[in-house]
């Protein structure tokens, strides 16, 4: 093994500092962060941007991950065939129930990215743009994450009290439901994350039980009715347990 090239790991090192902030930083925040001059941080930064891989906002100076690691984690995906796995069952559960059905990706300890998704033939729809990027605890999404991942129990509070929504629940009441993600294979956000929305999600795991992928699927709470909410969770439990012994023999090991 040669010698590693230090730009390229302080490069690394700023992608995944960014992937793990909740908000994007300025070049003195980040060089700071990581022990870098701040001359050769910006000019890391600048050269990602170029690239696409970082975004900068000129109005607040600040970084966040650019457009280009979409294409990056896509590519990577659909190169060992995850997505061509994975794209059909998200056709088929949108089409069987009319909603659309999200897959979720996980980017790094405290965050998720949408990497494909599929629209249900319904005359109202709900948009979502792939490599929007949430915080790994909301919604149905973040009590089936929360239950396999390893987060230290005062890590998990204070992620949660970092959360955004219309309508968060108590934390103890979080953790009830993150129990019964874990017992039932699926969870339900009703009007919680967005009020008027209902989200119906299950985890991916890899071999060792960790979640590394996320399907969900999302309605309108008026069209999606109390009493249909078992056997959708039921069919997506299904179909992420189809994709997890189909991926047993190559696991996805991204964002740990």
């Amino acid at each position: 093994m040669g010698k590693p090239v230090g730009a390229v790991l302080s490069a690394v090192a700023i992608l995944r500092y960014l992937a793990a902030q909740p908000a994007p930083a300025p070049n003195n925040q980040i060089a700071r962060s990581l022990d870098l001059n701040v001359s050769t941080c910006f000019n890391i930064l600048k050269t990602l941007a170029g690239e696409g891989l970082v975004s900068f906002d000129p109005a607040s100076k600040t970084y966040m991950l650019g457009p280009g690691l979409v294409e990056l984690a896509s590519g990577a995906l659909d190169q060992v065939g995850y997505l061509r796995l994975v794209h059909p069952e998200l056709e088929r559960f949108a089409a069987h129930w009319r909603v659309t059905t999200t897959l979720w990706l996980r980017v790094s300890r405290s965050r998720v990215l949408l990497v494909d998704l599929s629209q249900s033939g319904s005359v109202v729809q709900i948009h979502m743009r792939v490599g929007q990027r949430l915080p790994i605890l909301v919604g149905a999404l973040g009590r089936c994450m929360a239950g396999y991942a390893d987060f230290r129990p005062e890590e998990l509070r204070a992620m949660y009290a970092e959360l955004r929504s219309d309508n968060l629940p108590p934390f103890d009441r979080f953790l009830a439901e993150v129990e019964d993600a874990r017992r039932a294979g699926y969870a339900v956000d009703r009007d919680h994350f967005v009020r008027g929305i209902t989200t119906i999600s299950s985890a991916v795991l890899d071999t060792a039980k960790r979640p590394i992928l996320a399907i969900s699927a999302v309605a309108l709470s008026a069209q999606c009715p109390p009493d249909s909410t078992a056997d959708m969770g039921a069919d997506l439990r299904e179909t992420t347990q189809r994709i997890q012994a189909l991926l047993a023999g190559a696991p996805l090991r991204l964002g740990t």
